[in-house]
């Protein structure tokens, strides 16, 4: 009797994967109806609570006259600064007993905005071709920076904050003092307007993102290019550092989002993302995610590990133009066309912190190694030697002379005085709710393989003769082409293992 009952019981078996094989063509002929079946079961209906782990809208603040361009979180998290298309900087309290200050001193719309590591000082910069340092009080003290020849769209702090770095649409990555407001050098080999520029979490490097389809990391002692990533269709409108300093993220104007490894100097992922450009992609602090905004009225959390979108976030009713995570990660904050800042609460990260022993995309020991040639760089996996010294030559690039305190301003910040500014605080202004805000969170962590996001591993870039802007467009075909079928294989491996999943339970129920 046993013996029979067992045949029977792989009877059973055999017939429930004969039933999960034959039922694979109607699953690859029905793939677009499955797609949009899972969808529409992932999406939260009105009367579904929010899991725990999803995001939620903590706070909305609604003052700014037209969209809003930049948004960077003070040191502290208990402030938030958002720069506008209506010629003003705000600093927003989460204190509800403490209102916020709106700014006025540039003569046009404020394209980034940046907190000092000490949260002591905000930078602002504009399209009237300057760069201002505010002290975030109701007083509203500005001292300005003055060399670009076009609009300033990015100004960010060096991780000491004794350096600023911006970039133009003068083509033009320049260096500056804080302290002093001292002009140190500028970084000149962008051939369109530079969208972006920003430095390393050590600060020796540099990264730009320009019009022309390139994106370069610099060396800050040098002032040498060192390395270049040459997009092949559109350009890239925002780059970021990882948190480890070994890679880069770039938000493209095709919609997609871009991962590339200093180490190896290759592409190591690419995600098409959105329907719309993507205006930011940045990385929460621990290197695991990264937070994209678009044009097409969403924002999206990518796994790096998993390779895959987790979430896909709806609150703004016009494009998403900003986005940026608070110095724990804890929040973020997100603005938009629609004049609205949103502060989301994470939760994402819940199960990374919880972890014993974390996840990790890159190990925090990663290195880099500058190989400085005459005329050529690149960057290795060479591990640097962080007490390298400054020779004379790199001395002299960076000692500059006198006379440029009087074309660029006074010696000390010392100097901060609202009677020589022209800059004022109009405030304090209090934050206004405006309304209830129709959030939809759509939760992609259970989806199905197909659905989930693009993800493409290469090997290293082998270096030839020819320069990275005569390779052929074909290459890009190619990859592609790898892409798609790196990502069938993983599908199937997936979809395999469900199955045997299945069948292990099975068998399981049948033996009990």
């Amino acid at each position: 009797m046993p013996a029979t009952r067992l045949v029977s019981h792989l009877i059973s078996v055999v017939q429930i994967i004969r039933f999960q094989f034959s039922n694979c063509d109607n699953h690859r002929r029905e793939y677009g109806h499955t797609v949009q079946h899972c969808t529409r079961q992932v999406r939260p209906s009105n009367a579904m609570a929010q899991k725990a782990c999803d995001p939620t809208v903590e706070r909305h603040f609604k003052g700014h006259k037209n969209g809003i361009t930049g948004l960077c979180f003070h040191p502290g998290t208990h402030q938030i600064a958002s720069s506008s298309l209506d010629h003003t900087l705000m600093v927003w309290n989460f204190n509800e007993r403490v209102r916020a200050f709106r700014f006025l001193a540039h003569k046009d719309i404020v394209l980034d905005t940046a907190y000092a590591p000490s949260g002591e000082i905000v930078v602002s910069a504009s399209r009237d071709r300057s760069v201002r340092l505010w002290i975030p009080t109701i007083r509203g003290e500005s001292l300005d920076f003055r060399g670009h020849m076009g609009a300033v769209r990015s100004a960010r702090f060096s991780p000491d904050g004794e350096k600023l770095v911006t970039a133009s649409d003068d083509k033009s990555v320049k260096l500056w003092m804080v302290c002093r407001r001292r002009f140190l050098m500028s970084f000149t080999e962008h051939k369109n307007w530079v969208r972006s520029a920003k430095f390393s979490p050590d600060g020796r490097l540099v990264v730009s993102c320009s019009d022309d389809k390139t994106i370069k990391l610099w060396d800050v002692v040098s002032g040498k290019c060192v390395k270049t990533f040459n997009e092949v269709k559109g350009p890239a409108l925002d780059v970021e550092f990882h948190p480890s300093g070994a890679a880069l993220g770039s938000a493209n104007i095709g919609g997609c989002v871009k991962l590339y490894d200093l180490r190896t100097a290759c592409l190591q992922q690419h995600y098409v993302a959105h329907s719309g450009q993507v205006n930011k992609a940045t990385f929460h602090p621990n290197g695991n995610f990264i937070l994209t905004a678009s044009d097409d009225s969403t924002m999206k959390v990518l796994d790096l590990l998993e390779g895959r979108p987790i979430y896909t976030l709806k609150a703004h009713s016009g494009g998403v133009t900003t986005a940026a995570f608070s110095l724990n990660g804890d929040f973020f904050a997100s603005g938009g066309s629609d004049r609205q800042l949103l502060v989301w609460k994470s939760n994402f990260d819940r199960d990374d912190n919880a972890r014993k022993t974390p996840r990790q995309l890159i190990s925090p020991g990663a290195k880099l190694k500058l190989n400085m040639k005459q005329g050529e760089s690149d960057v290795s996996k060479i591990e640097e030697d962080k007490n390298r010294t400054i020779t004379d030559d790199e001395k002299e690039k960076l000692e500059v002379d006198e006379d440029r305190d009087e074309e660029y301003g006074t010696e000390s910040m010392a100097e901060f005085d609202s009677g020589d500014s022209d800059g004022c605080c109009k405030g304090p202004l209090r934050d206004i709710p405006g309304g209830r805000v129709d959030v939809e969170v759509i939760n992609m962590r259970n989806q199905r393989p197909m659905e989930r996001g693009h993800i493409a591993k290469f090997p290293p870039y082998q270096h030839s003769t020819c320069s990275a802007s005569e390779l052929p467009n074909q290459s890009h075909t190619v990859v592609e082409a790898l892409s798609g079928q790196v990502e069938s294989l993983r599908s199937t491996i997936v979809l395999m293992e469900e199955r045997l999943g299945m069948v292990e339970r099975e068998l399981e129920n049948l033996i009990v």
